[in-house]
């Protein structure tokens, strides 16, 4: 079946809400507004191949239950992340078991099954969902006009509806990712902190001794990660800036596997392993926005906050911030004027307890405190100088848990 059949329910040419981007943020607004507002969804397909992005903390039952899909994803056989292993800070292993946190064990994701879950979720639910599809330009009514914004959607190649597709909203959400596609057309300030990538690959592991295991480990220019996914493969990854020496000098999966090979923990995976897709490497510095919303629109997700993935909650905050901005969207819609401001206003502790956790795990680490890719984060802190946090009280998780009252619609 061709993708752009996703659209299975009609697209209006008007509409309330039009959400831009179909990864986890989008499909969740797109689910939770669905039923209380005209919605539908434009977004790019899914890319060949493998996602990174597999790890997802136990907290996530309870969004995953508000969103309704916790049985679709109990039934899709995620792997349980029972424990993690680490080398930081010291040459020590330090060992963490799942029994221990008080929300159990989390995940090791297929991604794209995840995905395509939450997007089938707003689709379900009657949201017409165009994919693949890409917001070519996005301009505003004349003032007064009860449509705020006139929306031009290229279709996929082959549709057979030839043409851009015109749409008119009185909203529009951003769940375009670090891209920002949106924000950055109504005017949005983009800014970066850092120049982190990650470096990653997927392999067959040599034996599937460590299950279940997270792995991670800091070497003098960044850091390691690995997991196992449930279809038995496992995730190489490695975290540095991409002006460094070594950064510089990588051109393969080879040349990953035989730098991990030299680790004390990720080794036990690449040596000896079989490689299944070749080398990508995937931007992980820090990003946000100069406001989060603005008039008739707003951003969720990697849109709005992207963390570094050392904080282990980005995709958390995709599931977090899409299902609260449905609330916010709604109380927009029915004349709160102060419900899309309010958004901006609930994202910026988000990210000032990010960082400033950030430096507090980062400085943990003081074995290479001279090297350039652990001073520029062990220094005190400056504009666009952000990074990430590896479990802090005031995580996306944590906030919406604990926050009931402060929810922003």
């Amino acid at each position: 079946m061709p993708s752009h059949a996703m659209a299975a329910a009609p697209l209006p040419e008007e509409l309330d809400v039009l959400v831009v981007g179909a990864g986890p943020a989008g499909a969740a607004v797109a689910a939770q507004l669905a039923g209380h507002c005209r919605v539908a969804l434009v977004g790019r397909a899914v890319q060949a191949g493998r996602a990174i992005g597999e790890t997802l903390p136990a907290a996530a039952r309870v969004i995953l239950s508000d969103l309704g899909v916790w049985d679709a994803f109990a039934a899709q056989g995620h792997r349980p992340a029972w424990s993690r292993r680490s080398l930081w800070g010291s040459f020590e292993v330090i060992f963490q078991d799942a029994l221990f946190d008080p929300h159990g064990a989390g995940w090791h994701l297929d991604r794209k099954r995840f995905d395509a879950m939450l997007l089938e979720a707003a689709r379900s639910r009657g949201v017409p969902c165009l994919v693949p599809a890409t917001l070519r330009s996005l301009q505003r009514h004349p003032p007064g006009a009860p449509m705020r914004w006139r929306c031009l959607i290229d279709r996929a190649q082959g549709d057979t509806a030839h043409g851009p597709l015109e749409l008119s909203c009185r909203i529009v959400v951003d769940a375009t990712g670090r891209a920002a596609r949106v924000a950055r057309q109504a005017g949005a300030q983009v800014h970066r902190g850092g120049r982190l990538v990650c470096f990653h690959a997927w392999v067959e592991p040599p034996s599937h001794e460590h299950a279940g295991t997270t792995m991670i480990e800091s070497d003098a220019e960044g850091w390691w990660y690995s997991a196992d996914l449930p279809d038995g493969s496992c995730v190489i990854a490695w975290q540095t800036d991409i002006d460094l020496p070594e950064a510089r000098r990588l051109r393969s999966t080879a040349d990953l596997l035989d730098m991990a090979d030299r680790t004390a923990l990720v080794g036990v995976r690449s040596v000896g392993s079989q490689v299944l897709e070749p080398l990508r490497v995937a931007a992980a510095h820090e990003q946000w926005l100069d406001a989060a919303s603005g008039p008739d629109w707003l951003a969720v997700g990697d849109a709005c906050l992207s963390f570094d993935p050392l904080a282990s909650q980005g995709l958390l905050n995709s599931l977090v911030t899409g299902s609260e901005a449905a609330l916010a969207v709604r109380r927009s819609l029915a004349g709160d004027a102060g419900a899309l401001p309010a958004w901006d206003a609930w994202i910026r502790p988000i990210r000032a307890a990010y960082r400033s956790h950030h430096e507090h795990y980062y400085a943990l680490e003081p074995r290479w405190a001279n090297e350039t890719f652990w001073a520029r984060r062990q220094r005190a802190p400056e504009a666009g100088n952000g990074a990430g946090v590896i479990a802090a009280p005031a995580s996306p998780s944590e906030r919406w848990h604990s926050s009931a009252g402060t929810r922003p619609a």
